[in-house]
């Protein structure tokens, strides 16, 4: 399920469709119960950032299915972030 809340997403998935997630932004199942994905203008930039700042690089950017670039962090508490970046830019606005 997927509900648009003005600026941010809430995304809830079942076991399935979290797992085709992973395998598609990490490689492998690997997230736990919550996973946060935000949208960035610049995902390089982001990425680094948060690089810089204690976060861990699980898996390198990855062009989607359907063509966003999605990159996945750990945040130094262990919970996981996608970053991901519109091939269009004006898609998720």
């Amino acid at each position: 399920m997927m509900l648009e809340l003005g600026q941010a997403t809430l995304e809830i998935f079942d076991e399935g469709q979290a797992q085709v997630i992973d395998n598609l932004e990490a490689g492998r199942p690997i997230s736990g119960q919550i996973r946060l994905a935000l949208l960035v203008p610049d995902l390089m930039a982001a990425m680094e950032h948060l690089l810089a700042h204690g976060a861990l690089l699980v898996h390198p950017p990855v062009v989607t299915p359907w063509g966003d670039l999605n990159v996945r962090l750990q945040d130094p508490d262990g919970l996981q972030i996608t970053l991901f970046q519109p091939s269009d830019p004006g898609e998720h606005s």
